[in-house]
């Protein structure tokens, strides 16, 4: 039995959206060890997972397994549970769930069933890359898990952006990132709160030398980008892009086309575009 502080409020019927270690077991919030101990199910995206950690605080449980492929099936099961009056834990694998995972869709379902939700903050691979990459961090996106493919509309957001990636897949990732990214910095950082967390921070080249040089590539990784960096644009540059375009294209076409390549607002371009049209 756990031996838990007076203080900790008391734990009433509902859905506890709680937050479990990224790495580090001892990372776990007292509120949480109330809840998950006094919780009637927990619900996990992997029951073997979850079983380890509940075990190192002696937690035994029914554990109910929610996650992608089975959303659909559990979330009226588990809105049953909580209409019957059970305290019902929702945890991920690791860290605050509803990122990354299909949790918001059963919080949506709580709230359209007037149904209790709260959560029980923690751990969080997303802020703790952020705040370990060195990158400003008054303004940033969560990008989840990286695909190329959706890079070119993330090129102009004016925030550093965080990403998750797996380790099979960081040396390409890194690759197109330095195509999509060029005016970027950029900082890789694994195995957060583990005994072998480590940051690198520097050039795409810089880092991706570091990642091709070694035997083996392993841990769970976050992968944060700066914001672009401010350049000034001459208007000789403007002018002599405009002048190549406006011959084959209208002034509206020519004005975006070298907006989004240059990073520019495209009413001043497009300002810049009638002035040559008008000489």
């Amino acid at each position: 039995m756990l031996d838990l502080p007076d203080f900790l409020p008391v734990v009433t019927p509902g859905l506890y959206i709680v937050a479990t270690p990224i790495g580090n077991r001892g990372d776990i919030t007292l509120r949480a060890l109330s809840v998950l101990s006094k919780a009637d199910i927990i619900a996990c995206e992997d029951t073997r997972t979850s079983l380890k950690l509940l075990q190192t605080f002696a937690i035994n449980k029914p554990l109910w397994a929610y996650h992608d492929h089975n959303g659909d099936k559990m979330r009226p099961k588990i809105i049953e549970a909580l209409q019957d009056g059970k305290i019902i834990a929702l945890i991920s694998d690791a860290g605050m769930p509803l990122i990354s995972d299909p949790g918001y869709k059963l919080v949506r379902a709580c709230y359209k069933s007037h149904l209790p939700v709260t959560t029980v903050p923690g751990a969080s691979a997303v802020l703790a890359g952020l705040v370990l990459s060195a990158m400003p961090s008054d303004r940033f996106m969560f990008c989840g898990f990286a695909h190329p493919k959706d890079f070119s509309e993330l090129k102009s957001i004016p925030a550093t952006l965080v990403f998750f990636e797996a380790p099979q897949r960081v040396i390409d990732c890194l690759r197109a990132m330095q195509t999509s990214f060029p005016d970027r910095e950029i900082a890789v950082v694994r195995e957060i709160t583990k005994r072998f967390e480590q940051v690198v921070f520097g050039s795409y080249a810089d880092v991706i030398t570091h990642y091709t040089s070694l035997d083996s590539i392993k841990g769970e990784f976050v992968i944060v980008l700066s914001p672009p960096q401010k350049r000034g644009i001459e208007v000789a540059e403007i002018d002599a892009a405009l002048t190549k375009l406006l011959p084959e294209y209208s002034v509206k076409e020519a004005s975006h086309m070298i907006a989004e390549t240059l990073g520019l607002p495209r009413k001043q371009v497009y300002q810049r575009a009638l002035a040559l049209k008008d000489d």
